[in-house]
């Protein structure tokens, strides 16, 4: 085995134990609909944080070509993974309760989880620095703004309360998600 490979399975286990916290969380909220208020802010953003644990899990893979592995390096490509997963952590309540009202639930934890949320573009910048700066140049132009505009959005949401921001950020971040697939398929396939 491939030292890649290897180091692989732990971020591919952090990264399945938030795809298997939403998708149950997401279970319960099915059995418990009629005792559970749902908010569709918090099940969108359910939904983007799906999209980015598995679109991390594909990304990873850029790190395949890599032939000296660090511990260091190790725990940076592990640092991703583990802020999305405490995100899930956030988003999905613990244990669920008869009255959850998931409307309150998001706000509780909205400071944290777009607190932690903002810290991924900056990871994913250095990301795809540490992977070569011909490797960050070949971003294009729009990858940096992007990065900027991702970090000021969840800083944003960390410390703003209004629903309208909240919906937009969470639609925004969406088709975001979508067009960053659309628009990176040939390179991710």
């Amino acid at each position: 085995m491939d030292p890649f490979s290897y180091l692989s399975v732990l971020t591919s286990i952090i990264l399945a134990l938030g795809i298997t916290r939403l998708l149950s969380g997401l279970g319960r909220l099915l059995q418990d609909r009629s005792h559970i208020r749902i908010y569709w802010i918090h099940l969108l953003w359910t939904l983007n944080v799906f999209l980015y644990l598995v679109l991390n899990w594909w990304i990873l893979f850029r790190w395949h070509s890599q032939q000296e592995w660090s511990f260091f390096l190790f725990l940076f490509v592990l640092l991703s993974p583990t802020f999305a997963y405490l995100l899930t952590v956030l988003l999905m309540p613990d244990p669920f309760e008869a009255g959850l009202d998931l409307k309150q639930h998001y706000y509780n934890n909205q400071r944290w989880f777009f607190t932690l949320a903002a810290l991924l573009p900056l990871i994913d910048a250095l990301d795809t620095v540490l992977k070569g700066w011909d490797h960050f140049k070949a971003q294009g132009f729009l990858y940096p703004l992007t990065i900027l505009l991702l970090f000021a959005l969840n800083v944003a949401a960390a410390r703003i309360r209004d629903e309208r921001f909240h919906a937009f950020f969470a639609v925004f971040f969406f088709f975001y998600l979508l067009a960053f697939i659309a628009i990176n398929l040939r390179l991710l396939g």
